[in-house]
């Protein structure tokens, strides 16, 4: 009598304990995952600073960098026939204090360079769409274009420059800086290579 009252208890405990090896099981594995993630979180985290540091140096390097007076004057630029043509750009947003864009976002334009005199015209295309026209100099391996969009009721005054370095004869490297109203300032990486 006494065996058969214990049997319905021993296998009571045997699958109360089956099923606690297999809960102690999917705690490990949660442990495991998250310590995976973790892992990959503090890899992101130093890659960001990386980049951040690399920023920081662009940044101090184009402030000591000798700036022009002025980019516009004919006068001081120089003709270089390897600019001429068509050009895809393609843009990477590094730096932004303004609402509606953030870093990371991309953009890319088709660009057309020619010269007007010793000055350089750059006719920006987004598909079939001229986007915008700039106009600056060539100089000393250093292509320095601005646009000023007067202010109108739809959009604040802008102003964008761009400062670009050939690097060979079919890639130019550099940065697109827009200026606007209210402290708002968006910095691109910019990449030119010749079609």
């Amino acid at each position: 009598m006494k065996w058969t009252t214990y049997l319905p208890l021993l296998l009571v405990f045997t699958m109360f304990g089956c099923g606690l090896r297999q809960r102690e099981e999917l705690v490990q594995k949660r442990e495991a995952e998250l310590a995976r993630r973790e892992q990959e979180l503090l890899v992101k985290e130093n890659n960001l600073q990386l980049k951040e540091t690399e920023l920081i140096k662009r940044e101090q390097q184009l402030k000591t960098a000798p700036q022009p007076d002025s980019v516009a004057q004919p006068v001081a630029g120089e003709v270089n026939p390897a600019l001429v043509g068509t050009w895809n750009a393609r843009m990477v947003c590094t730096e932004t204090t303004c609402t509606g864009s953030a870093v990371g976002d991309t953009k890319t334009e088709t660009w057309d360079l020619s010269y007007q005199g010793n000055q350089v015209i750059a006719k920006a295309m987004t598909g079939e769409n001229l986007t915008r026209i700039y106009t600056g100099a060539y100089h000393n391996n250093l292509l320095e274009l601005t646009e000023n969009v007067e202010h109108t009721a739809a959009a604040p005054a802008t102003k964008m420059v761009v400062r670009l370095t050939l690097l060979n004869p079919i890639t130019l490297d550099g940065q697109r800086e827009i200026i606007r109203a209210g402290d708002c300032r968006i910095v691109y990486n910019l990449q030119l290579n010749k079609q």
